[in-house]
């Protein structure tokens, strides 16, 4: 039996490839494709352009009174720093995509007493439009705002000594809105959203600051949850424009419209003008308003003077 199984296998071997399974694996393993019908010589099947671009400034001041008549004396340094970083993806259709990520980081501190970082905001910024006439175009908007570090109130107790409660830590908040829709746009001045459908989510990372509080709710989320969604419209403006090679306009408005509640608003208005190639003074404004926040419009406005590179 051993000598006939060998001698069958042998035999199969030894047959030549001409059954109709062969010439089928011959026909299928190999397909030639010319290249010069799906596109002209020279011609590049994905054309798009990647811009980056990146500002960074820092700054430094310093108060110190002595023997002050009425007033205690102060002693007072403050560092800021500010970050943009800007990823744009231009397509030569009509598709666009924009991604920027801005950081403003202060760290003030009271010489023999207390340090703390304000301010911490640290914002990014997707837009993703397609062209439909030259000033008319469908947009989608989203725009992340968080902090990184603690930063905390600080009270004065009934014999004299301050202490510190946790007021936010890092992404507590987060907060989150989106919105696409039709826009309007006036190339190289400003851009104009209408989020006829928009959601804002608020999210907290850091669910024992309840307890730091005294509070049921932070931000509009009950405790015992992490997180709360709205849904309604939105508006998005921004305006950014260099009017001189030595004067600069960026001016940022969001407002949310709850179904339900009032109107959220957050706008940051920076002037900022070039002294030279390094040296730049800015007038920053930020002003916010959140009903589950606070009942009163809270205005915050930073004069610097510093050092600025640009990559």
């Amino acid at each position: 039996m051993a000598k006939i199984g060998v001698a069958v296998v042998v035999g199969l071997l030894l047959i030549p490839p001409f059954s109709l399974a062969q010439p089928r694996t011959w026909f299928d393993s190999l397909m030639l494709v010319n290249l010069g019908s799906l596109a002209p010589a020279g011609s590049r099947l994905v054309s798009f352009r990647v811009l980056q671009e990146a500002d960074y400034s820092i700054s430094c001041s310093g108060q110190f009174f002595c023997n002050r008549p009425h007033e205690p004396n102060l002693r007072e340094l403050l560092l800021l720093q500010h970050i943009r970083y800007q990823l744009a993806i231009i397509g030569e259709s009509r598709f666009k995509i924009n991604n920027s990520f801005v950081q403003d980081l202060g760290v003030e501190c009271f010489i023999d007493s207390i340090t703390r970082f304000q301010p911490d905001e640290n914002t990014m910024i997707t837009r993703a439009e397609i062209n439909l006439t030259r000033h008319l175009l469908f947009s989608f908007f989203s725009q992340m705002t968080t902090r990184l570090f603690n930063t905390y109130v600080y009270s004065t107790g009934p014999n004299g000594n301050r202490y510190k409660v946790l007021n936010g830590s890092f992404l507590t908040p987060l907060l989150w809105t989106f919105s696409g829709g039709p826009a309007w746009t006036l190339p190289g001045y400003a851009t104009l959203d209408f989020g006829v459908t928009s959601g804002k989510i608020t999210w907290i990372r850091n669910r024992g600051i309840y307890d730091q509080l005294k509070v049921t709710s932070f931000y509009g989320v009950p405790k015992g949850k992490n997180h709360a969604f709205e849904f309604g419209l939105s508006m998005h403006m921004l305006v950014d424009h260099n009017f001189t090679n030595r004067l600069h306009w960026n001016c940022d408005l969001l407002l949310f419209k709850n179904y339900l509640k009032p109107i959220d608003l957050t706008l940051t208005n920076l002037i900022g003008i070039k002294i030279n190639k390094i040296l730049k003074t800015s007038i920053r404004t930020h002003v916010s308003y959140e009903s589950a926040v606070s009942k009163t419009l809270q205005v915050e406005n930073l004069i610097t003077l510093g050092f600025r590179f640009t990559f």
